[in-house]
């Protein structure tokens, strides 16, 4: 987008705007800034859209844009059924980066229609659980099947032995990638006898029972013996060395 032309056409629309409302004898509309203020939230795959960020909502945030003017304001975005309250975006569970288009409008005291748009950006951070099976030698070709669970769904993954690059025992090794926050296990159904299950968080923070995006990888490691049994432990990239 050419964004100098694209600021022209506003600083025009909202002069016509402008010259409509006066000429009809209707509200005036006050033209908009050059620049739509923007504001940014990041959110774990699987939370709402925040309708408050940093003690304040967004209702607040919007009043900011009439810092020296008072009346009764009236706020909206833009969903796909068209004009939504706010209280219908906090319904919102956005599976990817999305820009909300805020909108308000101020009916002021001396009868004339202030207006502010605002972007509200929420980017989506999904999880992922990194897996190892350790132990005992493999040749390259042997494979381990992962499981992995959670309350609403269960996926597999298939390692197979691959070769090390810094010249050690080849690696068995699986990813399981773009997962919503909550609480995972990770277990070896193959073998003889089903192994011990390894729980992961992804985004669970249980001391003050929150959801951190910034907690969004986990590692199971699994020491795995050729009769099938399993031993693992889980922990937070980052933790181990």
């Amino acid at each position: 987008m050419n964004w100098e032309r694209f600021k022209t056409w506003k600083r025009t629309a909202g002069a016509l705007l402008l010259a409509a409302a006066v000429c009809i004898g209707g509200p005036v509309l006050e033209a908009f800034g050059e620049e739509e203020p923007l504001w940014e939230e990041t959110v774990f795959l699987g939370e709402a859209a925040p309708l408050r960020i940093e003690g304040e909502t967004l209702e607040e945030r919007l009043r900011k844009e009439f810092p020296e003017e008072t009346g009764e304001m009236e706020c909206w975005w833009m969903g796909p059924g068209g004009r939504m309250t706010l209280e219908d975006l906090g319904r919102e569970r956005p599976r990817e980066d999305t820009d909300y288009q805020l909108s308000a409008v101020l009916h002021r005291e001396d009868g004339k229609d202030s207006w502010a748009n605002l972007t509200y950006r929420v980017r989506v951070v999904s999880g992922t659980v990194r897996v190892r099976g350790v132990g005992f030698p493999v040749q390259a070709g042997h494979s381990v099947l992962f499981q992995l669970e959670s309350q609403d769904l269960t996926l597999f993954r298939r390692a197979w032995a691959e070769a090390d690059p810094q010249g050690g025992s080849p690696r068995l090794e699986a990813e399981f990638t773009g997962l919503p926050f909550g609480v995972y296990r990770v277990s070896v159904p193959e073998g003889g006898a089903q192994p011990e299950a390894v729980e992961c968080l992804l985004g669970v923070c249980r001391e003050n029972d929150t959801v951190d995006p910034d907690l969004s990888e986990a590692m199971a490691e699994f020491t795995v013996n050729q009769t099938g049994r399993a031993i693992g432990e889980s922990f937070r990239l980052g933790e181990k060395p």
